[in-house]
Parts: structure tokens; C-alpha cells; sequence
């Protein structure tokens, strides 16, 4: 998706922390829509679509009103005819930065978290269907349930409109990465760490020995990053 150039210089360091509050579940009866359901304050990472640069692998800049929407999950921008559109084309992208939080597209949408110029933290925050129930007899609800965190399709992004037929559950997932000054990622794991920094596998095996490492806890993720930027 073509954006309109929007010139601007820019380095950003530091990025803030957006999704600090607990993770959520959210429970959509037959008959109600999921945007209903899961509010904006919910889905995005900001109240309003703000001014958003991106910046491509081209290195041509381009900029527009935008936000992240978790339930896609992906970009969304505003464009010159007022309509929300979904950014695609991703491979075709380096970074984006909205406010003063950068976020990557490699492989999922991330926003990072830290970075010390070489090493980055970032995460990945989503909101998938965990879990579906029919309605059986007299009313009650009967299992039905489907694989954990399928994702649903962003085409044309059907859920804007979208009327459960069913009970639905939609889970807040977050993963964290790791990746290097080039913007590469990977989640966080042990099998992950130690290829992306293999020279220092002893002193990864023993830090992870010695520390009961969540790696889906975002104070974890900082202290362990903390770790490798003095490696």
C-alpha cells in the first residue's frame, strides 16, 4: 500500500512501554460483533491514529495517520480519502515509527523495547480466538473447541462487521523477541538465545541456569537483556 512521502529525520533509542496492563480475555455472545466487544482502548496500541513515518528497505520515507491494531494483527493507516486501510507489503519494510515507539514487521509486528544499538528487545502483543462454543439443547453452550491462538484473517478485515454466531473467546497473547541492529528477530528462547549469540553460549547456558527465566515476562525479558548488552 503506497503511502504519500512525508520527509522527516529521524533516530529514536529508547522505546516506551504501551502494553504494561494485565493480559485480557474477552467473551463474545451470539448476536454481538467483536468490535463491540472488544473496544478500541482494546484492539489499539493508541487512543487515535497519530502521525506514523515508515521507512522502507528502499530507503524511500513514507508517512500517514496510523495505529496498531491487535485483532489483525497489523498496521492500519489513514488515507487520503479518510478510509482505514491495512499497511501490506510488509517485506518491502524496514521499521515504522509511531510517537516514540518503533516497530518491525520481519516475521510479526513488533514494538520495541530497548535497544543499545546492537542488541534489541522487542514484543508482539495480539488478540487471537482461543476457543468456540455451539449452542446446544435448552440453550447451553456445548465444547467445541479449536486449536489455541488461531489467528483470523486480516483480508479485507471481516471483523469490523463480524456477528458471532457462537460463544467466542479472544485471548490477549504477548511474545517477546531478540534481534540485532539489522531489525533480524527471534523469539525468545533458550534454543534462540544461544544461536543468536553463539559465542557466548557458556555464559548464556549459565545465567539461565542460575536465573529462573520467564520468557514470556517482560521484567525477565530486561533483566536478560540487561545480561547480553555486557556480554
Amino acid at each position: 500500500m503506497s503511502l504519500k512521502p512525508f520527509f522527516i529525520l529521524f533516530c529514536l533509542v529508547f522505546s516506551q512501554s504501551l502494553f504494561s496492563q494485565e493480559l485480557k480475555t474477552f467473551k463474545v455472545n451470539p448476536g454481538e460483533k467483536v468490535y463491540e466487544v472488544i473496544s478500541p482502548r482494546d484492539r489499539y496500541a493508541y487512543p487515535d491514529f497519530i502521525s506514523g513515518i515508515v521507512l522502507f528497505k528502499n530507503d524511500r520515507i513514507g508517512g500517514s495517520r496510523m495505529n496498531y491494531n491487535a485483532l489483525l494483527p497489523g498496521i492500519e493507516f489513514i488515507d487520503q480519502h479518510n478510509d482505514t486501510l491495512t499497511l501490506d507489503n510488509l517485506e518491502t519494510i524496514r521499521y515504522i515509527v509511531m510517537a516514540n515507539d518503533t516497530f518491525f514487521v520481519e516475521k510479526a509486528v513488533t514494538q520495541q523495547i530497548l535497544t543499545d544499538g546492537k542488541i534489541r528487545l522487542a514484543r508482539s502483543r495480539v488478540i487471537m480466538i482461543s476457543n468456540h462454543h455451539r449452542i446446544g439443547a435448552m440453550g447451553l453452550p456445548t465444547d467445541a473447541s479449536v486449536d489455541a491462538f488461531t489467528a483470523l484473517s486480516s483480508s479485507g478485515n471481516p471483523l469490523k462487521t463480524m456477528v458471532a454466531k457462537e460463544i467466542l473467546t479472544f485471548k490477549e497473547h504477548v511474545t517477546f523477541y531478540f534481534g540485532n541492529k539489522y531489525g533480524q528477530f527471534k523469539q525468545a528462547n533458550k534454543k534462540n538465545l544461544v544461536s543468536q549469540f553463539g559465542n557466548h553460549k557458556k555464559e548464556i547456558t549459565t545465567y539461565l541456569e542460575e536465573n529462573k527465566v520467564n520468557f514470556f515476562s517482560e521484567e525477565d525479558m530486561r533483566k536478560l537483556f540487561g545480561f547480553l548488552s555486557k556480554l
